[in-house]
């Protein structure tokens, strides 16, 4: 049974009361005997829709009914407003009238309120074909099979079975369990090559992702990090975290925090130049002064020329 399918019908029935089973059924793409058969489950759940035979007759949902008062309060409403907008938002849900007819549902206004973009400037079309392929092989168990381009400009044909989207460093990747590899790794959407990406037609049982890869946050077991900042204070309280800030009495931040050191998070930590010291780790602190002299070289090799 289809959670959604109940609340079409609780919807259709909320525009126009009574409906045929024959006009739910052509509407839903499913039986009449199914239409049936979800009609006793919301009565079952206390919903007040009831059948009826004769002239006038069909599905009739009890007037004046409102969907809050029987399954869901004020604050689960606006969760789930906000859950299927971000949905629709990052493109994991296709149905972009889902959230308009949820609020009609709950007689709420405002449903559109959140705004999100997770795609990066220029994302081609394919960007978002390659998207959708990965949602459908996750929620329908198939193989996917695509060509991937590494970080190393290497090129290799996988077969995964994907279990989860994980957005993380502004990119998507997916948790997939490799078949080439016999083991679990993190793929890059944008790395894949989207006119090689194919759905197998049999299906897979999703295996437990390890405890290491469940999480997918930043926790405590993350590496110790030390930041001194001098200058622009406002990104630094726009960028990090107010719990991990520390003011010094000669005026300077400092932030404290614990994370995964990816090179993306490197590159980050540079793009602060002058004004950041790394007070630790150590070998933070001797990447940045390596970095900053290869730069001050390529300047100085150029001659100042174009």
């Amino acid at each position: 049974m289809q959670p959604q399918r109940l609340f079409e019908i609780i919807y259709l029935l909320m525009e126009q009361s009574p409906r045929t089973t024959g006009d739910l059924a052509g509407r839903l793409e499913v039986s009449e005997r199914t239409v049936r058969r979800d009609v006793d489950a919301l009565s079952a759940a206390g919903v007040p829709v009831y059948m009826t035979r004769g002239k006038g007759g069909g599905v009739h949902l009890m007037d004046g009914y409102v969907l809050d008062r029987s399954l869901v309060s004020a604050a689960e409403q606006a969760e789930i407003l906000a859950a299927l907008s971000a949905l629709r938002q990052t493109g994991a849900s296709d149905d972009e009238a889902l959230p308009e007819r949820m609020a009609r549902l709950f007689r709420r206004e405002g449903s559109d309120w959140l705004d999100i973009d997770f795609s990066f400037w220029g994302a081609p079309p394919e960007y978002r074909r390659a998207f959708d392929l990965v949602k459908r092989a996750i929620l329908e168990r198939r193989p996917l099979t695509f060509a991937y381009h590494d970080a190393g400009d290497r090129t290799s044909r996988r077969t995964v079975e994907p279990v989860k989207l994980l957005y993380k460093e502004r990119s998507w990747y997916v948790r997939a369990w490799c078949r080439e590899r016999a083991g679990w790794r993190a793929f890059k959407i944008i790395r894949m090559v989207w006119d090689s990406m194919e759905l197998g037609e049999d299906t897979f049982e999703p295996r437990p992702l390890p405890p290491d890869l469940a999480e997918s946050y930043a926790t405590e077991r993350g590496q110790r990090i030390v930041l001194l900042f001098s200058g622009d204070e406002g990104r630094v309280r726009e960028e990090f975290d107010p719990t991990t800030i520390e003011r010094l009495d000669d005026g300077r931040l400092r932030v404290t925090l614990h994370t995964e050191l990816t090179d993306r998070a490197r590159h980050y930590l540079l793009s602060f130049g002058a004004d950041l010291f790394v007070e630790e780790p150590a070998e933070l602190r001797e990447w940045i002064r390596r970095e900053a002299a290869a730069i001050l070289r390529r300047y100085e090799e150029d001659g100042g020329g174009a």
